[in-house]
């Protein structure tokens, strides 16, 4: 038997899958998962979006702590902060390669 989810997780969850259900943003979020820690220029060359959009979009899931940030010199790097983040990206593939068959 399946237990109930608490409200309180649900409405996290709900913030969560908002927050990332933009394409762009999960662009950003698969390629973090596929390489690891990256630089903000090697995300924005990857997605191919303008600089200032992909800022923001790390600003905002940074801020919601999805994916967290570490200064290199001049550099900054983000990589993913939270296992439910992967999670949802996993159920997406899963959820492709099915549909593919």
């Amino acid at each position: 038997m399946k237990n109930k989810l608490p409200l309180s997780f649900l409405a996290k969850m709900a913030d969560v899958i908002k927050l990332i259900g933009h394409p762009q943003r999960l662009q950003i979020l698969e390629h973090l998962d596929l390489h690891g820690e990256c630089r903000v220029s090697d995300i924005v060359e990857a997605v191919g979006g303008q600089q200032g959009a992909i800022s923001q979009h790390l600003n905002k899931m940074r801020r919601a702590g999805i994916i967290e940030c570490q200064r290199h010199g001049k550099q900054v790097c983000y990589k993913i902060a939270a296992a439910n983040a992967i999670t949802i990206l996993n159920c997406l593939r899963k959820n492709h390669c099915q549909a593919g068959k």
